[in-house]
């Protein structure tokens, strides 16, 4: 076996898999630090400056604002922690680098429409 043998990396049938460790943490470390904090410049960015969300208007008759608003942030903050936790649950392949970093740009969507769906 040849020196240039040794060091390409071996492909076992289409998927590479050799370890990404690096990748496999950084991912999912990011995605829970930089989606709340994209959501949070969004919602500066966004605000209207009405006293009510949008979202109030059929409930205000009844004064179910809260119950709405905290319906929405419930769906959205599960549908993060589901997407958070199946980039954990993705091998720490090389090959699947862009599917976990496609699956953390989809969650990190998921927070920052929230932000828009509530204003």
């Amino acid at each position: 076996m040849s020196e240039a043998e040794s060091i390409a990396p071996q492909r076992h049938g289409r998927l590479d898999r050799h370890r990404d460790l690096t990748s496999y943490v950084l991912t999912p470390l990011f995605t829970l630090a930089g989606a709340p904090l994209v959501a949070c410049c969004t919602a500066l960015l966004a605000d209207d400056g009405q006293a009510y969300p949008s979202v109030c208007d059929p409930v205000r008759a009844v004064n179910g604002c809260e119950e709405r608003v905290l319906g929405i942030v419930a769906g959205h903050v599960l549908s993060f922690a589901a997407l958070w936790l199946l980039l954990w649950v993705l091998p720490w392949w090389r090959g699947l680098r862009m599917a976990r970093i496609l699956l953390a740009v989809i969650a990190s969507a998921v927070v920052v429409a929230l932000v828009l769906r509530i204003d």
